[in-house]
């Protein structure tokens, strides 16, 4: 039995959580975010920038989850140039927040992301 029965039961919860944000997609919150403007303007450049619409070769897990991040990075310049306003060096902008669990997502996956920052 053991750890098999785990992933048995992780699965079956993973497909409740699956049904849950069928429920939860509809309803589209979104989170008032501030950022320094100059990671506003990397992410508007990367949502703006042309790429080539060849076919995917075969990806590797790597290169995947890069696209993935990199897409996730243009969604938030999509939404800074929908919503955006500029606050002295900060930009301010309305974000879904699925698109906002992705990058935290992301930057933790990638190791980047400091959970427990030392106290200022």
């Amino acid at each position: 039995m053991g750890i098999e029965k785990n992933y048995e039961d992780w699965a079956e919860v993973a497909e409740k959580l699956h049904a849950l944000a069928q429920k939860l997609l509809p309803q589209s919150p979104k989170v008032e975010l501030r950022i320094p403007r100059v990671l506003a303007d990397e992410a508007v450049a990367a949502w703006q920038r042309d790429e080539d619409p060849g076919q995917l070769s075969e990806e590797t897990d790597d290169q995947r989850s890069f696209r993935d991040d990199a897409a996730t990075f243009a969604l938030i310049g999509l939404a800074i140039e929908d919503s955006g306003f500029e606050d002295a060096d900060e930009v301010i902008f309305k974000l879904d927040a699925w698109i906002l669990g992705n990058s935290l997502e992301a930057a933790d996956r990638a190791g980047r992301l400091d959970l427990f920052p030392p106290e200022a």
